[in-house]
């Protein structure tokens, strides 16, 4: 290998700040594997050459291809070289590159040099496919001979914090201009990637911990980067008044360009040091005479264990908490039952908590088995966990502990750094408990410091009001968890995160990405992967993350459904027994008392708690970071369950689990009842094409939709907020564009892929991967679009909504202003249609679904009924809590009984109204194979997988003197992948069947049946539930239900169900039949579940702009209502008139242009008024009567 001497080049890196050394020594990189300083010497080379210079193929290079570059390796100035790698690398361990140039003396040349990763095969959840390039610029003064520059990779402006870009490097360009303009040509005679600018200083282990007096040994390996032999000095330089010392042998080394050599450093354990207590011990090394490199140890007094859930101070709380209270002796004897054959850490983690409470050393060798490392998620943080509760229970032999020192410090290298959502966290979260559990600060403070560790992800992941910024309420609880349980390992370590002041993370970005918004919204099926909102005050106090639920709960711990998270108790989560604990805030334990005796938390509850603790569930607030308002009326003496509480969405989006609906009326409860949550009210798993297609477009929540499509999400605000005796009211509004939802939902990669298939699924086969139907859109060049594509933006529309809660009823207000001709429907997803009446309503038509456009969501609401009106119409809906009210991956949660919803359609007085089918998850057909004979000839076939879609009309002429036609049909399950909700089930059915004879009558299938000269072979024909005497009649389902078939309804049908090969035999002679029609398909809904289906409920209009005025009453019984009639006699004014002859008042004024829209309420009696109330008197404060 041929070396180049060294020279002390005058070069200006731009960007570059101290000392070059101090970039080796920057924080982590994003998406980092290895704490700084403890790589292996595997994975590092000295310096790697790109390209074979010599052709020897010895010697450590990158191989590849060189353009640009001319004879004696020079580059035309101004112009570039290109070196092209044969496949990508990671450089994320490497410090830089190192450039040979020679330039003219004091010539200056200005040099960019340009990194490119190459095109993604897959999106990742927040990667789009799109190269990556990344740039950094230095000048040169030229001395007349060779010179090195050592570019660092800190200089190049995606270096911090987008360490992802340099885990897969491609391509190289270097060029640049000489200061005076002039050309010429540049002589590189070689770029080297290399390890550090001299020495490379680094040791696998860089921190341990020892008991009293014990001396820790460290391997440091040094390695000379740099082109020249290196007498090396190397010495530690103790911090000020530190007590722990340092010994080094040897501490002079000789080192050959390439070569590494070894040090043993040693540290003694001093006593002065407590238990848990730390140093830092830097070992510098000069090189030559110059500073050459760098390391930090840190060394520990060794903590014993337990310390992760408990210390030994906290867990003889909890012995005597046992010993003193009842409810807490009922729970330890839980833990003392425990029994399970799995040996997960999670299964094996009670045995643990039982060891702990009960000192019998049989619990502890029942939960030895659980003490591995080849897990991950929780399963690990957990094994760690059951290693530090039976670490001092005799079971392990002293070679045990080392053997599980070596495996967590081995996991420790596998753990990914990868960003700031909830499973990052939990990733964070691993790595931190590993590090505690070996006692490794140098590990420890990687996970804890580097970007995209544990301080990262409360910076960024936090917003202003304490909520995660995902806004999903699981995972706002999961984080919450996380986070103070990370918190309490740390204490005894000194590391106070309890009562700390994190520095918020001030960008919209919750993670440094490469692409643009616009691009990331193209790529990711509309998201913007942003957070809105600004932080109003520069800390965040883990204490937030808890103040965040407490003014959204109702009264019974019970908070809403929002994004990706179904609704969820608080009550019934442990964490306000954490926070409680933590905080000891009154507010929390208000939600604690509300678990009752037998639901606390042996671990974490306080025994005694405060006999005076504040109302939960009965304020109005808002939270402005993750833009939620909840509404609660304030009638007097009225229990809190029976008020009208109601909640509304206008904040940030939540990532991958955000949906697109700024403005949605995201909730309403009464009588400890849910109204059906819009949103993850239905639910498809995030590996169905539905998940991005329809959980989360616009059309499946309330709100006012345009022209069926998802509005985009933008930073949307609260324009006012009211509380007062009488009424509750605020509004929001956004500004934004609509495309259509992501087609055939968000990319999913190829699974088990093949050499020369696609890396992401095309639409066809991730449908054929579900074994599920869906039609083709098409485009102008006639193809299919991409699988996420979103088609055109409209402009941008205004959208404001207006929400009022009175004591007896809630108003939508909503306002709508574009450039262009629109369709506005506003949407409710509501259960249990009972009928529709009112002013001039009319039945106008049925659709099978109430769109056909392919690239629409709505197009999966089926069998649609609409009605025009010419006044107020009311739309009743009943839904039922019972056994049956949370089947299907619906969450809908209420205590037993029924909750009314009467629908008042006021404004505008002209519109249609429509009820459909909403597409729960049911069962779908699976793939369906047919074929139709006439004779022994087959005369059609075709295949599909019909569910909520997919029908084949069938129309076949019959031939004269034709004796037989059979319809044959073959039925498989194919489903490969989606999730696996959405299971198959008995569901095919052939639909309005008949035969058309020479003379034009036409006989139906049925009657062929009753003549005998029909007969089913191979066909189920029993009803699920009742006694196979009772056959399936025409029009029925398997269940018992109408037949349905792709949203149209069917009283003449016949079974399909196959059982293998199934056929349908019919006996031609003397019919003379001409003509056979029928369809065939799958049933949705299945069974008798009208009372339970989920309905979309619309009132549509068009225009340019318009405005809804809709009322919205909840009540308990069926005949409990309290409104007599409801009138609009503006788009603002609405007067409603109570069965008691109390008549309301509402007047709106300027929901369409002004900073601050108001509402005046007045209510009369016998023609006077007895209470006014008008929402500009409030100072915005939340108020309680």
């Amino acid at each position: 290998m041929k070396f180049f001497s060294f020279s002390s080049a005058t070069a200006l890196l731009l960007f570059l700040t101290g000392e070059f050394i101090q970039a080796q020594m920057l924080p982590g990189l994003a998406g980092g594997r290895v704490a700084k300083g403890a790589e292996r010497e595997a994975a590092l080379e000295p310096w790697l050459t790109l390209g074979n210079l010599e052709n020897t193929g010895e010697g450590a290079f990158i191989p590849g291809t060189w353009k640009g570059v001319g004879s004696a390796r020079s580059i035309t100035i101004p112009g570039k070289a290109t070196f092209i790698a044969e496949s990508g690398h990671n450089w994320s361990l490497l410090y830089g590159l190192r450039l040979e140039i020679k330039l003219s003396k004091d010539q200056i040349f200005h040099g960019e040099v340009v990194l490119h990763t190459p095109r993604r095969e897959a999106k990742s959840s927040y990667r789009t496919t799109a190269p990556v390039s990344t740039r950094a610029k230095f000048s040169l003064i030229g001395s007349g001979r060779p010179e090195s520059i050592d570019l660092p990779f800190a200089a190049f402006d995606k270096f911090y914090p987008y360490g992802e870009t340099f885990h897969q490097i491609e391509k190289i360009e270097i060029g640049g201009s000489f200061a005076n303009g002039s050309t010429g040509r540049l002589a590189v005679p070689r770029v080297d990637l290399i390890a550090a600018p001299v020495l490379k200083l680094f040791s696998e282990t860089r921190s341990r911990a020892g008991g009293e007096n014990a001396d820790i040994n460290y391997q440091l390996k040094v390695m000379n980067c740099s082109n020249r032999s290196q007498s090396v000095t190397l010495a530690h330089h103790p911090y000020s008044k530190h007590v722990m010392n340092a010994s080094i042998t040897p501490k002079q080394i000789t080192l050959k360009p390439g070569e590494t050599k070894s040090a043993a450093i040693t540290v003694n354990v001093t006593d002065r040091v407590p238990p848990g207590g730390r140093e830092r011990q830097k070992i510098v090394a000069l090189a030559n005479g110059q500073l050459g490199g760098e390391i930090e140890f840190i060394t520990a007094r060794k903590l014993s264990h337990p310390y992760l859930v408990h210390t030994p101070e906290r867990w003889q709380a909890v012995r005597d908490k046992i010993n003193n209270y009842q409810w807490a002796k009922r729970a330890a004897q839980r833990y003392l039952d425990h029994e399970t054959t799995d040996s997960r850490p999670g299964s094996r983690w009670p045995y643990a908590v039982a060891w702990q409470i009960s000192r019998d050393r049989k619990y502890a060798e029942q939960a030895k088995q659980g003490v591995r490392f080849d897990v991950g998620g929780k399963d690990l943080i957990q094994a760690c966990e059951i290693y530090d509760m039976i670490a001092d229970s005799g079971v392990f032999s002293k070679g045990d502990h080392i053997r599980i020192d070596r495996e967590i410090r081995e996991r420790m290298h596998r753990i990914d750094l990868s960003g700031v959502a909830n499973l990052e966290l939990q990733e964070a979260r691993c790595g931190f408990t590993l590090a505690l559990t070996a006692q490794d600060f140098a590990w420890f403070e990687h996970f804890l410091y580097a970007t995209d560790g544990v301080y990262d992800n409360i910076a960024n992941g936090i917003m202003p009001d304490g909520w995660w910024y995902e806004g999903s309420v699981n995972y706002n609880v999961w984080v919450s968890r996380y986070i103070c349980k990370m918190a309490l390992a740390a204490e005894p370590f000194g590391v106070n995160m309890i009562d700390h002041y994190f520095t918020p993370g001030y960008s919209k970005e919750f993670r440094r990405l490469t692409d643009d918004v616009e691009t990331r919204k193209r790529e990711f099926g509309g998201k913007p992967f942003q957070k809105f909102g600004k932080h109003p005050v520069p800390r965040l106090t883990l204490d937030q993350l808890w103040d965040s639920f407490i003014d959204h709960l109702s009264h019974d711990g019970q908070i809403y459904a929002a994004n990706d998270g179904g609704e969820w108790s608080l009550t019934s989560d442990e964490g306000f027994e954490i926070a409680y604990m933590m905080w000891r805030k009154p507010a929390f334990a208000a939600l604690v008392k509300r678990r009752g005796e037998d639901g606390r938390s042996l671990l974490y509850g306080v025994p005694e708690l405060p006999e005076h603790t504040p109302e939960i569930g009965t304020r109005s607030a808002w939270s402005d970071g993750i833009g939620f308002i909840t509404l609660r009326s304030q009638t007097s003496d009225r229990h809190p369950s029976e008020q009208i509480e109601m909640s509304l969405k206008y904040g940030t989006h939540g990532a991958y689990h955000g949906h697109f609906d700024r403005t949605n009326f995201n909730s309403m409860r009464r009588y400890d009842r849910s109204f059906y949550s819009s949103g993850h009210g239905l639910w498809y798993s995030y590996a169905s094409f539905m998940y991005g297609m329809f959980v989360q477009s616009s059309v499946n929540h309330n709100m006012v939709v345009v022209d069926g499509r998802n509005q985009e999400s933008v930073e949307s605000r609260r324009l006012m907020f009211h509380s007062g005796p009488r009424m509750q009211a605020a509004a929001v509004e956004t500004d934004a564009r609509w495309s259509y939802p992501p087609y055939l939902g968000l990319q999913m990669k190829r699974a088990n892929r093949k050499e020369g298939e696609s890396a992401i699924l095309p639409g066809r086969d991730r449908l054929a991967a579900e074994d599920v139907y869906m039609p083709a859109a098409r485009g102008a060049d006639g193809r299919e679009p991409e699988v996420a594509d979103i088609g055109d933006w409209t402009e941008r529309i205004l959208q404001r909504r207006m929400a009022i809660v009175t004591d007896h009823y809630i108003v939508l207000a909503d306002y709508l202003e574009g450039e262009k001709e629109h369709t506005f429907d506003n949407f409710l997803q509501i259960r249990g249609f009972q009928g529709i009446q009112g002013d001039g309503v009319k039945t106008l038509r049925h659709t099978e679904q109430m769109d056909t456009n392919p690239r629409l969501a709505t197009q999966l609401i089926t069998n649609c009924q609409w009605w025009s009106k010419d006044g107020t119409s009311r739309t009743r809906f009943r839904t039922i809590y019972d056994n049956k009210s949370h089947l299907n991956w619906r969450t809908l949660k209420g205590k037993e009984g029924d909750l009314y919803a009467d629908i008042y359609a006021a404004w505008p007085k002209q519109a249609e109204i429509m009820v459909g089918a909403a597409p729960e998850v049911r069962h779908r057909a699976g793939w369906t194979k047919f074929t139709i004979e006439i004779d022994g000839k087959m005369v059609a076939e075709d295949e599909f997988s019909p569910w909520i879609l997919g029908r084949k009309d069938i129309d076949l002429q019959i031939p004269e003197n034709a004796q037989t036609l059979t319809l044959k049909t073959r039925n498989e399950d194919r489903r490969k992948g989606g999730g696996f909700i959405l299971s198959k089930g008995d569901c095919l059915f052939w639909g309005g069947g008949k035969l058309e004879l020479a003379t034009g009558q036409k006989l139906p299938f049925s009657e062929l049946q009753r003549e005998g000269k029909l007969t089913l072979n191979g066909i189920r024909t029993g009803v699920h539930g009742r006694p196979e005497n009772s056959p399936i009649r025409p029009g029925e389902d398997y269940h018992g239900g109408p037949v349905v078939i792709a949203g149209k309804p069917f009283q003449e049908t016949l079974p399909a169900q196959p059982k293998g090969d199934g056929e349908v035999r019919i006996n031609l002679r003397n019919l003379n039949a001409k003509r056979l029609t029928v369809a065939l398909g799958a049933d949705y809904p299945q069974g008798q579940v009208t009372k339970y289906q989920r309905h979309s409920y619309s009132t549509r209009t068009t225009g340019k702009s318009t405005y809804f005025l809709t009322v919205i009453e909840p009540f308990e019984e069926k005949d409990a209502s309290m409104i007599q009639t409801v009138e609009a006699r503006s788009e603002s004014e609405l007067k409603v008139v109570l069965k008691d002859g109390t008549k309301h008042s509402i007047s709106i004024r300027e929901l369409a242009d002004a900073k601050k829209p108001t509402v005046t309420f007045r209510e009369l009696k016998a023609g006077k008024v007895v209470a006014e109330e008008n929402s500009w008197t409030s100072d915005g404060a939340p108020l309680a009567r």
